[in-house]
């Protein structure tokens, strides 16, 4: 009984072992997410008094905010919020925003309301060079108001 019980303890501490000392464990995670790239359009929107029309995204190197362009502007360093608003969008424009290098984490925050006349949002977020999200939504009057939200 005992030789049996030796048995079982050696075989339990030599699976655990093996279990417990892997070489494929990730103990630093890569930050090369590659660009994260946004793009925004309010089609049909008019920047009518009660509605709502904005983006924005913030985001991280681990260390640092990430640097955007916005629209092919850069930003300025230590900026961590972009975010662009009704006043911008009026007029149905489109806004791009473009990390300027890898990042760690990333938000991306679009808000839309109509209050009296309907618009169309379409967006699209792709990352590395690859599309992950393309969608378009209709935003119609008196409806609760659209939020998305995509962390990265």
């Amino acid at each position: 009984m005992k030789m049996k019980m030796k048995y079982a303890v050696v075989l339990a501490l030599v699976t655990f072992a093996f279990v417990g000392c892997s070489k494929d464990d990730d103990t630093n995670p890569t930050s090369d997410k590659g660009v994260l790239k946004v793009t925004v359009t309010a089609k049909g929107y008019t920047g009518e008094e009660g509605s709502t029309m904005s983006a924005q995204v913030i985001g991280s190197n681990g260390q640092n905010p990430t640097l955007w362009k916005v629209n092919g502007v850069a930003g300025t360093s230590g900026q961590s919020i972009y975010d662009l608003n009704k006043e911008y969008f009026a007029g149905g424009k489109t806004a791009i925003f473009e990390s300027s290098s890898s990042y760690l984490a990333a938000t991306v925050t679009i808000s839309a309301a109509a209050y009296s006349k309907p618009f169309t949002l379409v967006y699209k977020i792709e990352q590395g060079g690859k599309v992950i999200v393309d969608q378009t939504k209709e935003i119609l009057p008196n409806t609760t108001p659209t939020v998305l939200s995509f962390q990265y």
